[in-house]
């Protein structure tokens, strides 16, 4: 298969060539092409997501290259909202681009000044504080590996830390984006929809999940009884998907009037914060334990 890496802090994804937007990719995110049409292609992302994505800002190469960069090369993800790569290690330093927490860089050998040397996927390279990134623990396997169809269900044994260390910091990866605004599709610190933020919160963690607020059968979430549900664990509700954080409180990014963007919100009818509607709209809980 034909392989693309995202060479633009950011792209968009949508359903049909020219059309609405649907999901959002970051620098470094590699595509499967399945299909070239003019100055679009129609690809599926390295989570499973199908869509048209430009030509422009891609990097087209081939599967066994992107299990190469995999096996041989350190691979660093943003953590924080946004972070500027320097030309030098130095604060003062010419700005070359700005990366979205998410996105996928190269390590290279060399840090200073508390910056690390990193390589962007159109080879350039530059300097990010190394406090802005950590290891990425996800993987590109789906797009190479010969059984794609299970790859998502065998991610949770060799990816995350214990159950209570990963609960807590998944709950940390989606309360840094609390305040975001309420954007269809986006992923980012600039805009986030609900899907995008529990997407993003278990990706910084190293387990991908579906894109999409419904279950599917081929990712590790599974449903589990309402009363059995923790912190970390993910609410669905029809249309609408929210991440549990304990005490009847749930976080998650809402497009409606009076919460806008990613916010918190209670089951408890004696909260300020609570949600009558979702209250009583819950479908199913679901968890990755």
């Amino acid at each position: 298969m034909k392989t693309g890496i995202i060479t633009k802090p950011s792209a968009w994804l949508s359903s049909v060539s020219g059309g609405g937007h649907t999901d959002e990719l970051f620098m470094g995110w590699a595509v499967g092409i399945l299909k070239e049409e003019g100055e679009w292609m129609q690809v599926v992302t390295h989570y499973g997501y199908r869509g048209c994505l430009k030509k422009e800002g891609v990097e087209v190469g081939n599967a066994k290259e992107l299990q190469k960069r995999e096996q041989t090369e350190k691979m660093l993800i943003i953590t924080k909202a946004f972070t500027d790569v320097m030309e030098e290690a130095d604060v003062h330093s010419r700005i070359l681009c700005t990366l979205h927490r998410g996105s996928f860089v190269s390590a290279l050998p060399k840090s200073e000044n508390g910056y690390r040397r990193i390589r962007l996927t159109d080879q350039t390279e530059g300097y990010i504080p190394a406090v802005s990134c950590k290891d990425r623990k996800d993987g590109d396997g789906y797009l190479y590996e010969e059984d794609p169809d299970t790859y998502f269900l065998r991610q949770r044994s060799d990816r995350i830390f214990t159950e209570e260390v990963f609960r807590r910091q998944v709950i940390l990866s989606a309360k840094s984006y609390l305040g975001t605004q309420y954007r269809w599709a986006g992923k980012s610190a600039e805009g986030i929809d609900c899907s995008g933020l529990v997407f993003m919160s278990y990706l910084m963690n190293g387990i991908l999940i579906y894109r999409d607020s419904e279950r599917n059968h081929a990712y590790p979430v599974h449903e589990i009884p309402p009363e059995r549900m923790k912190p970390g664990d993910l609410l669905y509700f029809p249309g609408h998907i929210a991440m549990y954080l304990g005490e009847k409180e749930y976080i998650h990014a809402a497009g409606r009037e009076d919460s806008f963007g990613c916010t918190v919100n209670s089951f408890s009818p004696e909260a300020w914060n609570y949600r009558e509607d979702l209250a009583k709209s819950l479908q199913a809980a679901g968890s990755i334990w």
